[in-house]
């Protein structure tokens, strides 16, 4: 039977975009490539839903940093000369979007949206009773160089100034080292190399890839459709409407496609002359199972000089970091490896004295970034609809996104100002 809605991506995106037109009484299928659902970003991803950090990667300045990584240099994000052909389109809009006035109006945009998101997983959660690990600790930011300090601090204002959609805006409480230590003791031994810190309250911790198995429980309980091993080849079209995708086993028609695989959802779309800038960028996370003790942290903790996340998960410690634009080159770089280790001692040496790259569970994933740091959300056509772009954001924006995109395509309001989001914006 020919359903309302077919989604191709069965990750955090698709899964919630599913679940949302599945409560508001729509038929859904998923259509989904790997063997199994959320194997891709969404299978081991910081663990973290953070509104607080929803500034866009392309801020000022990023175009010295990239051309630095060429060279050696450190940096936050890495770029491979091979990848520089692929990027070129992409690449110019990602500079040209890196102005203090374009980044701030992402960042705004992209607050509101992950603020009302963070809040409608809290619910989903609730409604479904998911068990993924989930603890409102907060998250605890800390910064070892004033300038970076004082740049995370003034955005942070300007959030708390700006933000509409939860109960007096973002809540943030600046701290000095020793003070960060006290809210985690695991940070004592580093305490004196911090400059400052910075706890976000409404932040927390939760494992991604738990909460996609509960929504796929859910979707499969609401009589939704996933099909697994099934690669979407192109799009159906019959007079300018796309009627369905064309499968490497059968065609699947429905009377709206919606787009939802990520980093790859531009290639599906380039048949009909709609072209996402979006592009893949890399990144890595090493998790130690079985390594926490009543001494371990507790807090979430990103290090805005490392550029790195460790996070706590019931027995286990994940810590990711990295951006690599290196199209979709799967090759495990080892120099991109060995820093996690480090981070995680230079972070917590005491915790990591005792771990040994060998005992982490490596995992690396695509992010899909659009060049101006939005993502993607509404119909590009008749009959097709797509939702991806979302960054480092997906886990914390993935509710909201699906909840947004469903009113949409449904007709329904959404308290969300949507048009940021269009995805046929210039």
């Amino acid at each position: 039977m020919k359903p309302d809605y077919q989604i191709i991506g069965a990750g955090l995106i698709g899964l919630s975009t599913a679940y949302a037109l599945l409560k508001r009484g729509a038929s859904v299928r998923i259509i989904e490539a790997r063997e199994d659902i959320a194997l891709e970003t969404s299978f081991a991803n910081a663990g973290m839903v953070h509104a607080s950090l929803a500034d866009p990667w392309n801020g000022p300045g990023v175009g010295r940093q990239m051309l630095g990584s060429i060279f050696g240099f450190p940096s936050p994000m890495t770029l491979r000369l091979a990848a520089l052909p692929s990027m070129a389109g992409w690449g110019l809009k990602f500079l040209k979007n890196a102005t203090p006035e374009k980044h701030w109006k992402a960042t705004k945009a992209n607050y509101n949206l992950a603020a009302y998101s963070s809040n409608l997983i809290q619910c989903w959660r609730k409604e479904l009773q998911i068990t993924d690990g989930y603890q409102d600790l907060g998250l605890l930011k800390i910064f070892r160089d004033v300038p970076t300090f004082t740049k995370s601090r003034t955005l942070t204002d300007k959030l708390i100034k700006n933000g509409k959609l939860i109960k007096n805006g973002l809540r943030a409480e600046y701290m000095n080292g020793d003070e960060a230590a006290k809210l985690e003791p695991s940070l004592a031994a580093i305490s004196d190399k911090l400059v400052g810190a910075i706890y976000y309250p409404d932040d927390y911790k939760a494992d991604a890839y738990t909460f996609c198995l509960a929504l796929r429980r859910e979707i499969l309980n609401l009589g939704g459709e996933i099909l697994t091993n099934t690669t979407a080849k192109s799009l159906l079209t019959d007079n300018g409407t796309v009627i369905g995708v064309c499968t490497h086993m059968l065609d699947l028609r429905a009377k709206t496609t919606i787009i939802s695989c990520g980093a790859h959802s531009s290639k599906l779309l380039k048949s009909l002359g709609v072209s996402l800038c979006l592009r893949p960028v890399k990144g890595y996370s090493l998790t130690f199972d079985n390594c926490m003790d009543a001494k371990a942290p507790k807090y979430p903790v990103v290090d805005d000089g490392l550029h790195c996340a460790v996070t706590p998960l019931g027995q286990s410690l994940r810590i990711a970091g990295t951006a690599e634009i290196c199209g979709f080159n799967k090759d495990i770089r080892q120099k991109r490896i060995l820093p996690l280790l480090q981070m995680l001692r230079d972070i917590y040496p005491e915790v990591a004295k005792n771990l040994s790259l060998s005992q982490g569970k490596l995992w690396h994933g695509f992010r899909p970034v659009s060049a101006d740091g939005m993502p993607f959300i509404g119909e590009v056509a008749p009959g097709l609809a797509v939702n991806t772009g979302h960054g480092h954001m997906g886990w914390t924006m993935s509710a909201g996104s699906g909840e947004m995109l469903a009113d949409l395509l449904l007709g329904k309001p959404n308290i969300m100002n949507a048009n940021p989001f269009d995805p046929l914006r210039n």
